[in-house]
């Protein structure tokens, strides 16, 4: 008992200390931003919290990228947070019915307004904490709601269970904090680009803008619930001196919130070299481990109910929190920029898979709207895709065939009929991804679900017998499944 005292007061001495370190934080400004043009990006927890964003205020969001996420309110418990929703299948026909009857009960945005929403998906061969059927049944639930041209879906990738990057981070098959991985792969770029249309190029070199921290605390309910008292935001300098910009909100997963990985998060994430010449703020919430009420000790986003019951609608305490920020930094003003005229929609192949091809481009000013065509080779025959003129300035073009050569040309169209063509763009898919039934976990946890033995305090992998390290929750593991047998590694290391 004595001991149970002494650790809480120490707990409770840490937080005060952490709140006292924090709280020169500044207020969270108000600049010139469309709320019309809000978009949101997350990974595991950050991924499921990104979709209940999405979904709740689809009114406001225009588009989402989901690292390693599933279904709208797929868990409403820890159990099928651990089970079904993360290693399992996720029902979508249940994920479905839960979104039309939030909707019918005024706790969320009409579901109609995802017909317009951009979808950006990810899921690594090697992600052996949110399996890829999971993030399958994800792209079979919005595309209950969103047309197929809208949503990409990049499976193609060795990747642990991270948010991957073109080069800071851990091996890109790897599992383990810091929980970003190096896949030589822009995550940040395709998925910005799939939602907003062609970007200007970053140049990391020289960021104009800066990261501000900002208090959180004004933005939660007098309640813990399990959100920091410090969060981020990146604000480009034309974003700072009232240049018209849109927001892009970035949740990070368990383990990677700011007091648990320093700044590497929302400094080495991608996001800001894209947003800082693209007048895009990026915000990054900060949830927190929480050892007492809630009880969250990784620092997870709340995707199954930890706040409350209403943790996935409108009213929620962390998406009502964000949602505050959100409009926080709407509050300033300033003049509209005039748009720089371009000749002609300039079309890049921002990404491929076995099975897709992710198209953005520059918008034409002027322009009614754009077809987009493809062939197999220059001279052609080139066949339109679009039944209709898309008014937006990215298409995913789906249902191609592995290891298969595209050609891509986008035409403006003009008021007065004719249009302007664009540059011809290549795509290469990929090769679809190996077999796979990857695992991770600690040790204990292995153990209990009879992937591994337990003898003497050592933990030994069932079947091929492979040692794993000591039987605990502390070891942490990467098995795959061959057969019956489970083997310490990961698939792209066979």
């Amino acid at each position: 008992m004595k001991y149970i005292v002494k650790s809480a007061c120490m707990v409770g001495m840490l937080l005060a200390a952490g709140l006292a370190h924090r709280a020169d934080a500044a207020a969270l400004p108000g600049l010139n931003v469309d709320l019309t043009q809000t978009s949101v990006s997350g990974v595991s927890s950050g991924g499921y919290m990104a979709v209940q964003f999405a979904v709740a205020y689809s009114e406001t969001v225009v588009g989402s990228g989901i690292f390693a996420g599933g279904p709208y309110r797929c868990a409403t418990s820890l159990s099928q947070a651990l089970g079904s929703c993360t290693l399992g299948t996720p029902d979508v026909a249940r994920a479905v019915a839960e979104t039309e009857r939030a909707a019918a009960a005024g706790q969320i945005d009409a579901p109609s307004n995802l017909a317009r929403q951009r979808v950006w998906l990810f899921s690594g061969s090697n992600d052996g904490v949110v399996k890829r059927p999971v993030t399958d049944a994800l792209q079979a639930y919005f595309a209950r709601f969103t047309p197929a041209y809208l949503i990409f879906y990049q499976d193609t990738y060795a990747a642990g269970h991270a948010l991957v990057t073109e080069r800071f981070g851990g091996a890109c098959d790897a599992t383990g904090q810091p929980f970003i991985n190096d896949c030589d792969y822009d995550a940040a770029g395709k998925l910005l680009q799939h939602i907003y249309g062609r970007l200007a190029a970053p140049d990391e070199a020289s960021l104009s803008g800066e990261i501000l921290p900002f208090d959180q605390r004004g933005f939660l309910p007098d309640r813990a619930v399990s959100m920091a008292s410090e969060g981020y935001v990146y604000v480009p300098a034309d974003c700072s001196t009232g240049a018209r910009c849109r927001v892009h909100i970035v949740f990070h997963g368990c383990r990677q919130s700011a007091e648990t990985l320093d700044h590497r998060f929302y400094r080495h994430a991608g996001y800001n070299a894209w947003a800082d010449h693209n007048r895009i703020v990026v915000l990054y919430p900060q949830a927190a481990p929480s050892a007492v009420e809630p009880f969250n000790p990784k620092g997870c986003w709340d995707w199954w109910g930890y706040t409350g019951a209403d943790f996935a609608f409108r009213q929620g305490a962390q998406p009502a929190a964000v949602r505050a920020m959100l409009q926080q930094l709407a509050a300033g003003t300033g003049a509209e920029p005039r748009p720089d005229s371009v000749p002609a929609p300039q079309l890049v192949v921002t990404d491929a898979a076995d099975d897709a091809a992710s198209l953005a481009w520059f918008e034409s000013i002027g322009a009614t709207g754009y077809h987009v065509e493809r062939a197999t080779t220059e001279a052609g025959p080139f066949e339109r895709l679009t039944a209709t003129p898309l008014t937006m300035t990215s298409y995913a073009d789906t249902g191609l065939s592995p290891n298969s050569r595209y050609v891509y040309r986008v035409t403006a169209l003009a008021p007065a009929g004719g249009g302007t063509r664009s540059n011809l763009a290549h795509a290469e898919t990929r090769a679809p991804p190996p077999p796979c039934d990857p695992y991770f976990s600690d040790n204990a946890t292995h153990v209990a679900h009879g992937r591994a033995w337990a003898f003497w305090g050592l933990t030994l992998a069932r079947g091929s017998w492979d040692f794993m390290g000591l039987w605990n929750t502390l070891s942490e593991t990467a098995l795959y499944r061959e057969g019956d047998d489970y083997h310490v590694g990961v698939c792209a290391a066979r």
